[in-house]
C-alpha cells in the first residue's frame, strides 16, 4: 500500500510495551495541543500521564489498543482502535490512571478531559473508531498512514462505518482522509474556551 506514488515496506503489527519511548512521541503529536491542554497539571506533563498509563492494560492509552508502523527495526508510525462498548470500561480505565497519578488535582484533569470530549467525542455504536493516527517526521509522504488505515480497516471486516476525528489546523491530513473515502460529516468547536484546542472534524467512511 502506496501514497503519493512512494513505497515504503513497512510491517504493520501490534503495539508492544518495548515500544514505549518511540510511541510515545508519536502519539502525543496526534493531538498535541489537546494532550497539552488535558494533562499539564503542574509539574507533571501529557508525557508523565502517557507514560504512566500505555503500559497498563484497561485503559484508552493502553498499549493493547494500538498498532504501529515499523520500519527497518523502527517504530515510525502509530494507530488505535476504539468500539462500543469497550470504549465504556476503557474510559473507567483512564479515570482510575488519572486519580493514581494526579492524586488530589485529579479532578481538575478529567474535568478538561470533559471539555475536550465535547470536540472529540466517544465514538458511536456499531462503528469502528481510528485514533492516534501519527507517523514519524522523517518518514511522512511515504503512504506509511494510508497503510496504518487501510490495515485497520481490513482488519476489522464488520464494522461497515470508519470514523476518525482530525483537527481543522491539519490540511494535509484531512486531505489523505478523503482521498481514502473518509467524508466530513460534523464540525465540532469549543464552546466558551475557544484557543484551549482547535475545532475538528468529524469524518466517516462507509464500507
Amino acid at each position: 500500500m502506496t501514497s503519493n506514488g512512494s513505497q515504503t515496506p513497512v510491517t504493520i503489527r501490534s503495539a508492544k510495551i518495548e515500544d514505549l519511548d518511540q510511541i510515545l512521541p508519536l502519539i502525543h503529536s496526534s493531538g498535541p495541543i489537546a494532550w497539552n491542554f488535558v494533562f499539564q497539571e503542574g509539574n507533571l506533563t501529557a508525557f508523565d500521564f502517557l507514560r504512566s498509563s500505555y503500559g497498563k492494560r484497561g485503559n484508552t492509552i493502553s498499549y493493547t489498543n494500538h498498532f504501529v508502523a515499523e520500519k527497518d527495526g523502527k517504530v515510525v508510525g502509530s494507530i488505535l482502535q476504539y468500539t462500543q462498548p469497550s470504549f465504556l470500561f476503557l474510559t473507567a480505565g483512564t479515570a482510575f490512571r488519572i486519580l493514581s497519578l494526579y492524586k488530589w488535582k485529579a479532578t481538575k484533569v478529567m474535568a478538561r478531559g470533559l471539555k475536550t470530549e465535547t470536540v472529540i467525542q466517544p465514538p458511536k455504536p456499531k462503528c469502528l473508531y481510528l485514533g492516534h493516527i501519527a507517523v514519524s517526521e522523517s518518514s511522512r509522504n511515504q503512504g506509511i498512514a494510508k497503510q496504518l488505515i487501510e490495515f485497520m480497516i481490513q482488519k476489522n471486516p464488520k464494522f461497515k462505518i470508519i470514523s476518525l476525528d482530525v483537527s481543522t489546523e491539519n490540511p494535509s491530513a484531512i486531505g489523505l482522509y478523503q482521498k481514502l473515502g473518509f467524508k466530513i460529516k460534523e464540525t465540532r468547536s469549543p464552546n466558551g474556551w475557544e484557543g484551549k484546542i482547535p475545532s475538528h472534524y468529524y469524518m466517516e467512511k462507509e464500507i
